[in-house]
């Protein structure tokens, strides 16, 4: 038998195993255990659901790691992650928090197994829906720094971020509010107003570059292309897992 018990008397599966490194927010990775979920009911119908092993961190230690600056402690501990997820028969890893694809090449270099970069799927959806220039909607990090900005800039396309106020009511209503699950009409409004702002600049679409962002809008919210990278991400492990 195998780590993951794939040959219990009778049991076959079609799909992969997907391993999610969570709990940043957990009310993020609650909505990647729904999405995959449904995704899977999508495709298979009937009883089926996502096979999934999960790994949830505890994330006030990250954001703690997170706000020091000491990146190579935070991408140490989702590689623990990686890694246990690998050894429990994980066939692809993901990563359920933009911001922490900063640390995405120590994690992904701690396992044999693919780890499926988010930014890589957003690049694609964009580029599939004709587009070059994006605005970003994200935490402090994700905006300010250069990873995300650079990785969608590999694949031909740019990101503008909002102004150095915008940028922090976004980490305010991230950290504050959707962290702890709390959306209110006013902090959506706020959200939509920077997001307007950014298609004032030559946005052609919006990206919401921060996993609770979905918790808050939607795509009726706004009248441009929105480009949701939790429900991107799981659509993409999802089309891996049946490969």
């Amino acid at each position: 038998m195998g780590p993951g018990g794939d040959h219990l008397c009778g049991y076959r599966s079609r799909m992969q195993r997907i391993g999610i490194i969570g709990g940043m927010s957990w009310e993020s990775t609650t909505e990647y255990c729904r999405l995959l979920n449904l995704g899977v009911r999508e495709r298979l119908g009937g009883l089926h659901s996502a096979r999934l092993l999960l790994a949830t961190v505890d994330f006030a230690p990250i954001v703690q790691l997170q706000q020091a600056g000491d990146w190579d402690a935070a991408g140490e501990a989702l590689a623990v992650e990686a890694r246990a997820l690998e050894a429990g028969g994980a066939d692809l890893v993901l990563i359920a928090a933009n911001t922490m694809h900063l640390v995405f090449d120590q994690v992904a270099a701690a396992v044999s197994i693919p780890v499926l970069h988010i930014g890589d799927v957003l690049a694609a959806a964009v580029k599939a829906a004709g587009l070059t220039r994006v605005g970003l909607l994200a935490t402090k990090y994700t905006m300010e720094l250069d990873f995300y900005r650079d990785r969608l800039a590999s694949h031909g396309v740019e990101a503008l971020i909002p102004d150095a106020a915008d940028r922090t009511e976004l980490q305010r209503i991230i950290f504050d509010e959707l962290c702890h699950g709390l959306v209110t009409d006013t902090s959506r409004e706020r959200l939509l107003e920077t997001a307007r702002n950014l298609l004032d600049s030559g946005a052609e679409g919006i990206v919401l570059g921060c996993t609770e962002l979905e918790l808050s809008i939607r795509a009726e919210h706004l009248a441009a292309p929105l480009f949701p990278t939790t429900a991107l991400h799981c659509e993409a492990a999802l089309d891996r897992a049946f490969t």
